[in-house]
C-alpha cells in the first residue's frame, strides 16, 4: 500500500462526490508556518510529523502527493493530520472509494477511478492541526505520545547532585550540560536531546522538549507544553509555546500560547499578551480566510513567522499575527495582524528593502555555521514578490 500526502483533496474532486459538507485541509490554514515548509515539516511534539509518519509506518512505502499522483488503490492521507497507531490501522482497513472522517474533517481517502467515494467514520480521537493554534495546543499530548514512541525505558537519569529532579519520565541525550537546575516531570514527561545547555537556576516542568544544541538560560522558568526546536535560546518565562529552530527568545519576558518559527528573535523585554482583559474569546487572522477569526480560546498568545525580529521590549497583543521576513522595533504594541517582509519602526510600517533582508539572513546563517540554500533564496524571493 502506497501512502502519499496531500494539502488539499481538490485534485481527485473529493468534496463534490460525498455530497456533504465536509472539510478539507487548506495549507494557507497553517500560514505562516507553511510559507516556507511542508505542513508534514512542522514539528508536533519532539517529532515533525514527518518523522512521526517515518516511525509508525514501518515498511510501507511514504512519499509527498504530486498532483499527478492517481494510482488506483493509493492512499492519500491529509497533511496535517497528526499520526498515531489507531490513525494507521484505520487507513489500512480502507477499501477503494473509502473516505476516512473525523467530525466532518476528511483525514484520507483510497483513490479509485470510478469517482465514487463513501465516508467512513474513523471513531476514535485524532489529532488535526486545522489552525495555527493547534500547534500549541496540540504540544503537550504530542510531547506525550512522541515520549513513549521514543523512550522505552523511562527513569531517572545520572545527573550531577547539584540538580534536583522530580519523577522519573527524564530522556537525557549525550553531552547535556546542567548544574543547579529543576526538572519536575512529575506533570509530564521531559525529553532533552544532545548537546543542550541549561544553566543554573533554570526551573523546567514537563511536557517539555529541548531540541539539539538547545540552551535555556539562567533562572528560566518553563512551565510546560513547551517544544523547543534546534540550536534555539530561550530564557525568561514561557508556557505552552513552541519554538521553532535556530531561533532565540533569551531574554526576560513572558511567552504564553505562543507558535515562533525558525531563525526568529525576541528582543530582551519582548512579552505577549494571551488573554483579553473582558475574558472574551480570542480572535486571530486567518490567511486562508483572508479575514479574523475567532478561535474560541480564552487563551491565545501571538504566532510569529520565520526569519522575523522584534525589537527590545517589544509588546504583543492577544492574538497577534506576524508574517515572515519581517522587522518590528516600537515600545508600544504592535498591530495584531502584521504582513510577510514588514519593517514597523516609529508607528509607521513599510515595506522591508529585499536586498537589505536577504543580507541579513545570509549573515544569520553563517553565525550559525550554515548555508543558505538556493530553494529557500528561490521561496523567499517568490514570496517576496507575491506578496509586495
Amino acid at each position: 500500500m502506497k501512502i502519499f500526502f496531500t494539502d488539499c483533496f481538490d485534485t481527485i474532486q473529493l468534496l463534490d462526490t460525498l455530497g456533504s459538507p465536509f472539510i478539507s485541509f487548506d495549507k494557507k490554514s497553517l500560514y505562516p508556518f507553511t510559507f516556507l515548509k511542508s505542513c508534514l515539516d512542522l514539528r508536533v511534539g519532539v517529532l515533525t510529523l514527518r518523522e512521526k509518519w517515518q516511525k509508525i509506518v514501518s515498511g510501507h512505502d511514504v512519499q509527498y502527493l504530486l498532483a499527478s499522483e492517481n494510482e488506483e488503490g493509493a492512499v492519500w492521507v491529509s497533511a496535517n493530520v497528526v499520526p498515531s497507531a489507531g490513525l494507521l490501522a484505520a487507513i489500512r482497513r480502507l477499501n477503494r472509494g473509502d473516505v476516512l472522517v473525523h467530525e466532518g474533517y476528511v483525514l484520507a481517502c483510497r483513490y479509485t477511478h470510478s469517482g465514487h467515494y463513501c465516508a467512513r467514520e474513523i471513531g476514535e480521537k485524532v489529532h488535526i492541526l486545522k489552525g495555527v493554534e493547534d500547534l500549541f495546543l496540540l504540544t503537550g499530548a504530542e510531547i506525550e505520545n512522541d515520549f513513549k514512541l521514543l523512550v522505552q525505558d523511562a527513569r531517572v537519569p545520572t545527573v550531577s547532585a547539584t540538580n534536583q529532579l522530580l519523577g522519573n519520565r527524564f530522556y537525557i541525550a549525550d553531552k547535556v550540560s546542567m548544574e543547579c537546575v529543576t526538572l519536575n516531570s512529575l506533570t509530564g514527561p521531559i525529553y532533552i536531546d544532545e548537546d543542550v545547555t541549561i544553566m543554573e537556576g533554570a526551573h523546567l516542568r514537563g511536557p517539555l522538549y529541548l531540541g539539539k544544541g538547545a540552551v535555556v538560560k539562567m533562572g528560566a522558568t518553563i512551565y510546560g507544553n513547551v517544544s523547543v526546536g534546534e540550536q534555539s535560546v530561550v530564557g525568561g518565562e514561557i508556557g505552552n509555546s513552541v519554538i521553532g529552530d535556530f531561533s532565540a527568545k533569551g531574554h526576560h519576558g513572558y511567552l504564553g500560547c505562543s507558535v515562533i518559527g525558525d531563525w526568529c528573535n525576541l528582543g530582551a523585554g519582548t512579552s505577549n499578551s494571551n488573554l483579553k482583559n473582558n475574558l472574551k474569546t480570542v480572535s486571530i487572522y486567518d490567511y486562508a480566510l483572508n479575514g479574523d477569526r475567532d478561535t474560541g480560546l480564552l487563551k491565545c498568545g501571538s504566532f510569529i513567522g520565520d526569519y522575523t525580529r522584534l525589537g527590545i521590549n517589544s509588546t504583543l497583543n492577544t492574538g497577534t499575527v506576524i508574517g515572515i521576513g519581517s522587522m518590528l522595533a516600537d515600545t508600544s504594541f504592535y498591530a495584531k495582524f502584521v504582513p510577510s517582509f514588514a519593517w514597523v519602526f516609529d508607528g509607521n510600517t513599510q515595506t522591508y528593502a529585499f536586498d537589505k533582508f536577504m543580507a541579513y539572513v545570509e549573515a544569520l546563517y553563517t553565525s550559525k555555521g550554515k548555508v543558505l540554500s538556493e530553494q529557500i533564496k528561490d521561496k523567499l524571493n517568490q514570496l517576496n514578490k507575491k506578496y509586495n
